[in-house]
């Protein structure tokens, strides 16, 4: 299947030169190894922490039940997909094989909406993780009626159908033609690409929203999030008694036994919210 594009095949500049250097591609023999022994590595281990990290969250399904194991499951699966995806398709047709692309159209938009949903769905699951730990950290007892397994699994699950949705303008804006024509202004089969299939000005406002809304907002709320999470634990932590009870010089003349009764009292109660909170994420 072939579709039209707004960027028209490049005639042929000469018969003779390669159909290498008419395409501009001349990847060398030692950075093809190179990349090759690069993605095997990252193929290998990628695919099997994940693939084990998939198997130990399945297995435990019937022990007590969490809600940070769906997170692992949800980012795990995104990446797994991403590696058996990705990685023997572009050592193919990106490092080793530059033309022509075998994959067909469908093919092609297909890779890229796959990398883009993994994407999304890494970025989203990272930002609904760090949402519910912020609420189990600073909302003990709200998130402890709130935060449940099955609101956890609608959670990741609308974000996985968000992702779907955000990941469809790439399978529209990709597709494969021809890049360079013969000398009788046929479109040559050998230089058939995966490549942009929209107008450049098109292109670029969709890398800037694509940016934003895949990078830069994520990004925003996940930091601010956690700098809420890290700043209430601190403050937490601060309430320890110890320090007071020995810097305070009001504290030196109290009876030893409504001190201890004081610090114990205070200790209690600190103690009983991060527990409170560590049962509850």
């Amino acid at each position: 299947m072939e579709t039209s594009s707004p960027w028209p095949a490049r005639p042929s500049p000469s018969a003779g030169l390669s159909l290498d250097a008419r395409l501009g591609v001349d990847t060398s023999l030692w950075a093809k190894v190179l990349f090759t022994m690069l993605y095997s590595l990252i193929f290998a281990l990628g695919t099997a922490g994940n693939a084990l990290s998939v198997h130990v969250v399945l297995k435990a399904r019937a022990g007590r039940p969490g809600r940070l194991r769906y997170h692992v499951l949800s980012l795990a699966l995104s990446a797994l997909l991403l590696l058996l995806v990705s990685v023997p398709m572009e050592l193919y047709n990106f490092v080793w094989s530059h033309y022509p692309w075998v994959f067909g159209d469908l093919g092609c938009r297909g890779y890229y909406f796959v990398r883009e949903l993994c994407a999304y769905a890494t970025v989203l699951s990272v930002a609904s993780l760090s949402a519910e730990r912020c609420l189990a950290v600073c909302q003990p007892l709200r998130a402890r009626c709130l935060l449940t397994p099955r609101r956890t699994r609608r959670l990741l699950s609308l974000v996985w159908v968000a992702s779907l949705g955000l990941a469809l303008p790439m399978a529209l804006i990709m597709g494969q033609k021809h890049e360079v024509l013969s000398a009788n202004g046929e479109p040559e089969p050998a230089s058939r690409v995966c490549t942009v299939m929209v107008s450049r000005p098109t292109l670029q406002v969709f890398i800037q929203v694509n940016v934003l809304v895949s990078f830069v907002l994520p990004l925003a709320l996940t930091a601010f999030l956690n700098g809420v999470t890290v700043n209430h634990l601190m403050a937490l932590y601060s309430q320890e008694p110890s320090w007071l009870c020995m810097s305070s010089a009001g504290c030196r003349t109290m009876l030893a036994g409504s001190c201890t009764a004081t610090f114990l009292m205070m200790d209690g109660m600190t103690h009983s919210m991060i527990s409170i909170t560590t049962s509850t994420w």
